[in-house]
């Protein structure tokens, strides 16, 4: 949630850099951009990956890259992996309007692309000019709209964010920005959700002037990073509902520690070791959240006392482990130069939460492990059981981004995304309501209505 946006290793030192996005795209493969459905009514999309591949996504969770072959055909692998898979495209010359697809069930045949009416906009947030995007299912009734708030990720959500064609697909409108300093967007890229909500608020009110008598209830969508910032948009806007996939309702200094515990508990140390290792993240997160002014003489004297253990030397998490190679000095010289994008590491989503008024969604990935979720499950049912107005939905054996996977020898590689899972967003962003069942999907909150 926050590391992809911060945090990655160079080499033996441990230093600290940002990551960057936005890599070239061959206008061969983007031509063929969008979302199709066949004759039988299966939608399927096309997205761009860096360089000449394209991805899709079936709305039932079948994931896979394609590339382009001799034989003129696209072929290539499953989900995330190497995996070879029997899905073949044909997808004809740019321009066409249709392709056709074999070796993928439920998706055979031709298959034609949806048209959907498509704005490109600007909005000011801030003293920024920002760039937007809305995306309508075609015709000339209302239609709901979901504000699209993406994570720490760098890259411009108008390029990357296959939300502006699924959800359309399934007639709900949606709204893409840029995030500032992304894309086309003005401004430096920030983790200050204050400022970044604050465009999101800003971002539903232009989605909202733009759509005109097209715009039915309005609201907010975020995903990862943007779990924190979507609730806090909707205290400061008149959005009508929030949605969050695979957010935390704890802070970011909290994401470090769960990080660590399950890491540690994965290589199989007891929970003697696991209440010292929370014993330190709970200074280095108040390290990271007191600006450096808190924490320090303990952070020394843990350092001496555990140290030289096996198991420190295997902390990571977000930042902890790379505050403890470095010392505190190094790594707040290293991230205040080089690192810094404000991230409000001391959020309270909890106190966020009390002020929303409006139906929420929340799906956890129950085997997260960038976004532990036990914490943010534990606070949501005692929310619901307080009487708040949100639906928690868990798909239990899916990692971050509800993606399912397999364990392999370097660790976990993404297989598809669970059965059902865009199906559930599209139902209630458009109708308010679970209508399931939705795959292996667990409902707490409101009962279900079953079909």
């Amino acid at each position: 949630m926050l590391k992809s946006g911060i945090f990655l290793a160079l080499g033996a030192a441990s230093l600290l850099t940002a990551c960057s996005g936005n890599e070239a795209l061959d206008p061969a493969a983007l031509c063929h951009v969008g979302v199709y459905q066949t004759a039988s009514g299966s939608i399927i999309d096309l997205a761009p990956v860096a360089g000449a591949d394209l991805r899709w996504r079936a709305l039932d969770g079948q994931v896979g890259r394609i590339a382009s072959g001799e034989d003129g055909l696209w072929s290539g692998t499953t989900g995330w992996t190497d995996q070879p898979n029997l899905a073949r495209f044909d997808l004809g010359e740019c321009g066409t309007t249709s392709l056709t697809i074999e070796g993928l069930d439920g998706y055979n045949g031709v298959a034609e692309r949806i048209a959907l009416d498509i704005i490109d906009t600007e909005f000011e947030s801030d003293g920024l000019t920002l760039a937007g995007r809305l995306v309508l299912p075609q015709g000339t009734e209302p239609v709901p709209i979901a504000v699209w708030v993406h994570g720490s990720e760098r890259d411009s959500a108008r390029d990357w964010a296959y939300a502006q064609r699924m959800m359309p697909a399934q007639g709900v409108g949606i709204f893409v920005y840029d995030k500032r300093g992304t894309g086309a967007s003005e401004g430096d890229y920030s983790q200050d959700f204050a400022a970044l909500a604050g465009d999101a608020a800003m971002a539903l009110q232009r989605a909202r002037d733009l759509a005109g008598p097209r715009a039915g209830r309005v609201g907010l969508f975020g995903g990862s990073q943007g779990g924190w910032v979507a609730p806090l948009a909707a205290t400061m806007s008149d959005a009508e509902f929030v949605m969050v996939s695979f957010g935390m309702m704890v802070a970011p200094t909290d994401e470090d520690a769960s990080e660590v515990q399950l890491e540690l508990r994965a290589a199989g140390y007891d929970d003697e070791v696991l209440d010292r290792a929370r014993q330190i993240t709970d200074v280095t997160g108040r390290l990271m959240a007191s600006g450096f002014t808190e924490g320090q003489a303990e952070f020394v004297r843990l350092k001496r006392q555990w140290g030289n253990e096996d198991w420190f030397g295997e902390i990571e998490g977000e930042y902890s482990g790379h505050m403890l190679r470095a010392g505190v000095t190094g790594f707040k010289f290293v991230y205040l130069n080089f690192i810094d994008a404000g991230t409000s590491w001391g959020h309270d989503s909890i106190a966020v939460m009390s002020q929303v008024e409006v139906p929420v969604l929340w799906v956890l990935a129950g085997q997260d492990r960038e976004a532990p979720p036990d914490a943010t499950r534990d606070i949501l049912h005692t929310l619901i059981a307080e009487g708040r107005a949100i639906e928690l939905v868990e798909f239990a054996n899916t990692d971050h981004g509800i993606l399912e996977f397999v364990e392999t020898e370097t660790g976990r590689e993404s297989t598809r995304y669970a059965a059902g899972y865009f199906r559930l967003l599209g139902d209630w962003a458009r109708d308010g309501r679970l209508e399931g069942p939705y795959g292996e999907a667990l409902l707490a909150g409101p009962p279900v209505q079953q079909p």
